[in-house]
């Protein structure tokens, strides 16, 4: 008869954990707004790159922002651009990737759209794990994501590199491997 209670007990608090995680996951996102580019006055002038080599500066620029961070994650240029991690799940690491299709929009910043997420072999509901990596992976404050339109936009603008320059998106063809963008070197310290 004791092992009834127990039973009845285990399924009480299976569906009260599960209930626990549909609440936090439902939880409405706060609200969003895209920041206007900035421009850098200097000599401007256009990079063509590739996939290969943007790769390389995208992971390291992540690898110093999020460095410290116990999320950790890799994004990587091919037929779409892919971001992967692992997360943990009943004590083991479960893949996590989700994949965009680039698209340079006004002022030469990036948004990432019509997005597809797995975790492990499961397909996921784009709009809720959204929301789940806006909470709490470790984004540059110029990566905003928008889990009501399910897109992500890349404020390339308002990243500064080196000495102040600034980057900025003209093309993205990933099926060509043709990337440009403009370079902007500070004609002042100023900036």
């Amino acid at each position: 008869m004791n092992w009834k209670k127990w039973f009845w007990a285990l399924v009480v608090l299976d569906i009260a954990v599960v209930m626990l995680f549909a609440v936090w996951l439902f939880q409405p996102a706060k609200p969003i707004s895209v920041p206007s580019p900035k421009k850098v006055k200097g000599a401007t002038f256009t990079v063509y790159s590739n996939k290969e080599h943007l790769n390389t500066v995208i992971n390291d620029y992540i690898r110093k922002k999020a460095k410290d961070h116990p999320v950790q994650y890799r994004v990587w240029l091919d037929d779409r651009v892919y971001v992967a991690s692992k997360l943990p799940v009943f004590d083991r690491e479960i893949d996590l990737v989700v994949s965009f299709i680039p698209k340079v929009v006004k002022g030469g910043n990036v948004e990432l759209e019509s997005p597809e997420i797995s975790l492990g072999d499961w397909e996921l509901p784009v709009t809720y794990v959204l929301r789940y990596l806006r909470k709490h992976a470790p984004l540059p404050d110029e990566v905003i994501i928008d889990p009501k339109v399910n897109r992500v936009y890349v404020a390339l603008t308002d990243i500064r590199f080196g000495n102040g320059y600034q980057v900025s998106a003209r093309k993205i063809d990933l099926a060509k491997d043709e990337i440009v963008f403009t370079l902007t070197i500070p004609t002042s310290a100023k900036q």
